[in-house]
Protein backbone atom coordinates (compact mmCIF):
# COMPACT_ATOMS: atom_id res chain seq x y z
CA UNK A 1 0.00 0.00 0.00
CA UNK A 2 1.31 3.22 -1.18
CA UNK A 3 1.80 6.08 1.74
CA UNK A 4 -0.70 8.53 -0.27
CA UNK A 5 -3.11 5.70 0.26
CA UNK A 6 -1.78 5.37 3.89
CA UNK A 7 -2.97 8.83 4.31
CA UNK A 8 -6.16 8.74 2.69
CA UNK A 9 -7.41 5.82 4.76
CA UNK A 10 -5.88 7.64 8.14
CA UNK A 11 -7.73 10.71 6.86
CA UNK A 12 -11.10 9.19 6.59
CA UNK A 13 -10.82 7.06 9.91
CA UNK A 14 -10.13 10.41 11.77
CA UNK A 15 -13.20 11.98 9.86
CA UNK A 16 -15.46 9.42 10.89
CA UNK A 17 -14.28 9.24 14.02
CA UNK A 18 -14.93 13.00 14.60
CA UNK A 19 -18.28 12.21 13.15
CA UNK A 20 -19.39 9.58 16.05
CA UNK A 21 -20.79 10.77 19.07
CA UNK A 22 -18.61 12.27 22.28
CA UNK A 23 -16.92 9.46 24.17
CA UNK A 24 -18.79 10.99 26.75
CA UNK A 25 -22.11 11.28 25.58
CA UNK A 26 -22.62 7.50 24.84
CA UNK A 27 -24.94 5.35 26.86
CA UNK A 28 -22.99 3.01 30.28
CA UNK A 29 -23.27 -0.88 29.79
CA UNK A 30 -26.09 -0.77 32.55
CA UNK A 31 -28.40 1.86 30.25
CA UNK A 32 -27.41 -0.40 27.02
CA UNK A 33 -28.62 -3.57 28.90
CA UNK A 34 -31.72 -2.12 30.80
CA UNK A 35 -32.71 0.23 27.92
CA UNK A 36 -31.47 -0.89 24.74
CA UNK A 37 -29.78 1.56 24.07
CA UNK A 38 -26.59 1.65 21.46
CA UNK A 39 -23.38 2.50 21.77
CA UNK A 40 -24.62 5.80 19.04
CA UNK A 41 -27.28 6.94 21.73
CA UNK A 42 -26.38 10.16 22.49
CA UNK A 43 -27.18 10.65 26.63
CA UNK A 44 -26.48 13.67 28.70
CA UNK A 45 -26.21 13.85 32.46
CA UNK A 46 -26.80 16.34 34.80
CA UNK A 47 -26.25 15.05 38.51
CA UNK A 48 -27.62 15.72 42.00
CA UNK A 49 -26.81 16.21 45.14
CA UNK A 50 -28.56 17.07 48.56
CA UNK A 51 -28.31 18.02 51.71
CA UNK A 52 -29.24 21.45 52.77
CA UNK A 53 -29.66 22.09 49.28
CA UNK A 54 -30.33 20.15 46.31
CA UNK A 55 -27.95 20.91 43.15
CA UNK A 56 -28.46 19.95 39.69
CA UNK A 57 -25.01 19.82 37.96
CA UNK A 58 -25.13 21.36 35.16
CA UNK A 59 -28.45 23.15 35.69
CA UNK A 60 -28.85 23.79 32.34
CA UNK A 61 -28.22 21.05 29.26
CA UNK A 62 -28.67 21.67 25.40
CA UNK A 63 -29.29 18.04 23.38
CA UNK A 64 -30.55 17.50 19.95
CA UNK A 65 -33.75 16.13 19.32
CA UNK A 66 -33.90 12.11 19.85
CA UNK A 67 -31.10 12.70 22.73
CA UNK A 68 -31.63 11.42 25.92
CA UNK A 69 -31.11 13.45 29.77
CA UNK A 70 -30.30 11.05 32.44
CA UNK A 71 -30.80 12.47 36.34
CA UNK A 72 -28.21 10.75 38.53
CA UNK A 73 -27.83 11.00 41.85
CA UNK A 74 -24.49 10.90 43.64
CA UNK A 75 -25.53 10.50 47.33
CA UNK A 76 -28.14 8.56 49.18
CA UNK A 77 -30.77 11.13 50.50
CA UNK A 78 -34.17 11.19 48.69
CA UNK A 79 -34.38 13.33 45.30
CA UNK A 80 -37.16 13.44 43.05
CA UNK A 81 -37.35 15.29 39.31
CA UNK A 82 -40.59 17.22 38.57
CA UNK A 83 -40.86 19.15 34.71
CA UNK A 84 -42.82 22.12 35.33
CA UNK A 85 -46.27 21.26 33.94
CA UNK A 86 -47.06 25.30 33.91
CA UNK A 87 -44.05 26.28 32.35
CA UNK A 88 -43.88 23.87 29.64
CA UNK A 89 -45.40 24.95 26.18
CA UNK A 90 -48.16 22.80 24.96
CA UNK A 91 -46.40 20.41 22.62
CA UNK A 92 -43.60 20.34 25.18
CA UNK A 93 -46.48 19.00 28.11
CA UNK A 94 -48.19 17.06 25.93
CA UNK A 95 -45.16 15.43 24.73
CA UNK A 96 -43.93 14.11 28.65
CA UNK A 97 -47.67 13.32 29.95
CA UNK A 98 -48.15 11.01 26.40
CA UNK A 99 -44.58 9.36 27.22
CA UNK A 100 -44.88 9.42 30.93
CA UNK A 101 -41.96 11.40 31.31
CA UNK A 102 -42.96 14.42 33.82
CA UNK A 103 -41.65 13.08 37.53
CA UNK A 104 -39.81 10.85 38.08
CA UNK A 105 -40.03 7.94 40.86
CA UNK A 106 -37.78 9.17 44.38
CA UNK A 107 -33.91 8.09 44.22
CA UNK A 108 -32.55 6.93 47.42
CA UNK A 109 -29.36 5.35 46.50
CA UNK A 110 -26.08 6.61 45.10
CA UNK A 111 -26.57 6.05 41.49
CA UNK A 112 -30.32 5.91 41.07
CA UNK A 113 -31.65 6.93 37.98
CA UNK A 114 -34.61 8.70 36.12
CA UNK A 115 -33.60 8.47 31.91
CA UNK A 116 -35.79 10.99 29.89
CA UNK A 117 -35.93 9.86 26.20
CA UNK A 118 -35.97 13.03 24.31
CA UNK A 119 -36.87 11.08 20.76
CA UNK A 120 -39.73 12.64 19.28
CA UNK A 121 -39.61 15.94 21.71
CA UNK A 122 -40.55 19.12 20.37
CA UNK A 123 -37.81 21.88 20.03
CA UNK A 124 -37.75 23.73 23.11
CA UNK A 125 -36.89 24.35 26.69
CA UNK A 126 -38.46 21.78 29.70
CA UNK A 127 -38.27 23.57 33.13
CA UNK A 128 -37.44 21.13 35.93
CA UNK A 129 -37.51 21.37 39.49
CA UNK A 130 -35.29 18.79 41.82
CA UNK A 131 -36.61 18.28 44.85
CA UNK A 132 -35.50 16.12 48.30
CA UNK A 133 -34.02 16.24 51.81
CA UNK A 134 -32.46 20.20 51.03
CA UNK A 135 -34.39 23.12 49.40
CA UNK A 136 -35.05 23.01 45.99
CA UNK A 137 -33.54 23.80 42.85
CA UNK A 138 -34.19 24.62 39.35
CA UNK A 139 -32.64 23.78 36.22
CA UNK A 140 -33.93 22.72 32.31
CA UNK A 141 -33.29 21.01 29.73
CA UNK A 142 -32.97 22.45 26.03
CA UNK A 143 -34.37 20.18 23.01
CA UNK A 144 -32.47 22.24 19.88
CA UNK A 145 -34.19 22.48 16.62
CA UNK A 146 -31.66 20.12 14.08
CA UNK A 147 -29.70 22.64 12.28
CA UNK A 148 -29.98 25.20 14.79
Amino acid sequence: MSVARIRSVLVFLVAVAACGPDPELRPDQRLQDEFGLSPRDEVHRISITGGGQETAEPREVTLPEGAYVEFVTTDSWVHEVHFELDSLDGPARDFLQRTDQLDSPPMVNVDSRFLVSMRDAPAGRYPFRIEGNGAPTTGAVVVAREGG
